[in-house]
């Protein structure tokens, strides 16, 4: 059947081509009139349901019902088709164009094919008499039928290589873009961070890590040499082994504290974590440092002060016991003897007291050292 998807596929791409101002196809129209001696000339599409009249002369119309148009029988053959007399052709006789203005009576077309054999449509001359061409003249309009295929392939492989340089500007700005987004992102990370290839070569870092590095090594990291060289020898060989762990598909996690003598003490946490291709293949390692010091020296502190409460705890569950025992033993001779007890009774409940004074400062004393710490202010009172 002519009307296949492969044909109607073809149709689609090239009406998208704007020849009505196209000076070389106008040219090729009228080349056509001009050789057929026809006051005519069409170059036409033609989809399923409409004749789509892309180039013309001496016409306004831009398009026609397939059902009312002759070229539905020229994209039938290989060959032209011509119509010497409409008016005496059953087929033809009763169109409008025939049967009425502007009274139709010769047609010849040529069908365009495509290199790839799809007939998407015509080139055709229409006269208002009775008309038969020539040999020669059927020759000129099949081979200008030919050029009109070739131009407008040729239209649309401009365009597609446009549309190409086109996509693959655009591609390359989203891809800077990223990169840029990227770049930022890897570098605002307060992080120490490092991209490392199969070898353990440098592929990128962030300014955290070479300022990091060049800080405290007095070395310039640079990309494609050995980050073991930037690093002191014996935490290079720690480093290595938790390398290859992560080169073997394992996410590595450490946490410890160095002493970097006039720069302090650091706590840190690690991270290797292994990179993978789109084949899920591992093609190198990110590697990661945190300084943890501030959060570490937070949670000392948050440990010293929990000894401090559990000594509290343990003041006011033992040692206070003893002199209000004795307080309260006391008391209960003072009673006994209608408050006219012995004075040693009072030397011993003052005693008491006094222990139970010094517990009491102890305590005080250790939750004005925890404020301390937590940076409060601690007024006498």
């Amino acid at each position: 059947m002519i009307d296949n998807d492969i044909r109607l596929q073809a149709v689609e791409r090239f009406k998208t081509l704007d020849l009505d101002t196209d000076i070389e196809f106008q040219e090729l129209v009228n080349m056509a009139s001009e050789t057929c001696n026809m006051p005519i000339a069409l170059l036409t599409l033609i989809d399923r349901d409409t004749q789509w009249i892309k180039a013309k002369k001496n016409t306004e119309v831009t398009e026609i019902p397939r059902e009312h148009t002759f070229c539905t029988y020229t994209i039938l053959e290989d060959t032209i088709l011509v119509i010497p007399d409409a008016s005496k052709d059953a087929r033809f006789v009763n169109y409008p164009t025939v049967a009425n203005d502007p009274h139709v009576r010769f047609y010849a077309g040529a069908p365009l094919i495509t290199a790839d054999g799809q007939r998407i449509g015509s080139l055709c001359v229409i006269g208002l008499e009775p008309y038969e061409l020539n040999q020669q003249q059927q020759l000129m309009l099949k081979m200008l039928s030919k050029q009109a295929v070739n131009l407008m392939e040729f239209r649309i492989s401009v365009e597609m290589l446009e549309k190409n340089k086109i996509e693959v500007e655009q591609q390359k700005e989203i891809i800077n873009k990223a990169e840029i987004r990227l770049r930022s992102f890897f570098e605002s990370s307060p992080n120490f961070h490092v991209l490392l290839g199969r070898n353990g070569e440098v592929i990128d870092y962030n300014k955290f890590a070479y300022n990091f590095v060049k800080k405290i090594h007095g070395a310039k990291m640079t990309r494609d040499r050995l980050f073991t060289t930037f690093l002191a020898p014996d935490f290079a060989i720690k480093f290595a082994d938790r390398y290859n762990r992560a080169l073997r598909g394992e996410k590595v996690f450490e946490e410890g504290s160095t002493d970097y003598g006039i720069n302090g003490l650091i706590y840190w946490e690690e991270s290797f974590e292994p990179a993978k291709d789109a084949d899920n293949k591992i093609v190198g390692i990110s590697y990661i440092i945190r300084d943890v010091t501030d959060r570490k020296i937070k949670e000392l502190k948050i440990v010293d002060q929990n000894k401090s409460l559990l000594k509290i705890a343990h003041l006011q569950a033992h040692e206070f016991r003893a002199p209000l025992t004795s307080i309260m033993g006391m008391m209960c001779l003072i009673k006994a003897e209608e408050y006219n007890a012995p004075l040693e009774y009072y030397d011993m409940l003052d005693n008491a007291v006094h222990n139970l004074d010094q517990k009491i400062r102890e305590i005080v004393g250790n939750i004005d050292s925890m404020m301390l710490q937590n940076g409060t202010e601690v007024h006498a009172g």
